[in-house]
């Protein structure tokens, strides 16, 4: 008792406050400047620190976050988006895996399937090339008349050949460069869906073959376009 005695006025008032805050419950938090704060109600401008609550006995009981910064929410909604597109990438491969085992039994039909649609691309582009052929056949022999017709009406006429002649020659060029930009991409196609469905017979060569009848309907709308 005499070393309470002996203890200044204010300490002793500072002793007792903060006996009566823990019997009442009390809250500790650290400032911006690192100064430790202990009150039984919660300042708002603490909540952006964040503070701790304690028990009767000073104890903590409860440890309560500080507000997220700006950096904090962007990195939040940053980790949120890349999830999100993990997840639709994991589903996207999950369809392809599953109409690859539902239309082919091994890699020999995928391969009789991937030649099958490159011979029909190549007879498409050799109609389109002889066709354009023929044309420019004929349109030579045109302007080689165009160039000698005196007639203004017949050479209007002959003009106007050539025009729509031109015309369809870019169209068949164009035709043509489609053909092949699909032919490359069929190829590309091809590798990868052979290289995945070699993964997934080897990890499971048992699995049955899937039913398209039975598959989700998004994967069904995947079969009917093939």
């Amino acid at each position: 008792m005499r070393r309470i005695a002996l203890l200044p006025h204010f300490a002793l008032f500072a002793l007792l406050l903060f006996a009566n805050s823990v019997q009442a419950g009390l809250y500790r938090w650290v400032d911006a400047a690192g100064m430790v704060h202990y009150s039984d109600v919660v300042p708002p401008s603490v909540e952006k620190q964040g503070h701790a609550q304690l028990n009767k006995q000073g104890m903590t009981v409860e440890i309560v976050p500080g507000a997220p910064s700006e950096a904090e929410l962007t990195a939040g909604k940053r980790r949120e988006t890349l999830a999100k597109l993990r997840d639709a990438l994991d589903n996207k491969q999950q369809e392809q895996d599953n109409h690859l085992l539902a239309n082919y039994a091994d890699v020999a039909e995928l391969e009789a399937v991937f030649h099958s649609k490159l011979a029909v691309l190549d007879k498409n582009t050799q109609s389109i090339a002889e066709r354009r052929e023929s044309l420019e056949t004929k349109l030579a022999v045109v302007r080689e008349q165009a160039s000698k017709v005196e007639a203004p009406e017949q050479g209007e006429k002959l003009n106007g050949y050539i025009q729509d002649a031109e015309k369809t020659l870019a169209a068949y060029d164009h035709a043509l460069q489609e053909n092949q930009t699909e032919q490359d991409r069929l190829r590309q196609r091809y590798e990868k869906d052979r290289e995945r469905l070699s993964k997934l017979l080897k990890a499971s060569p048992s699995s049955p073959r899937l039913d398209p009848s039975t598959a989700p309907a998004t994967l069904r709308a995947a079969l009917d376009h093939q």
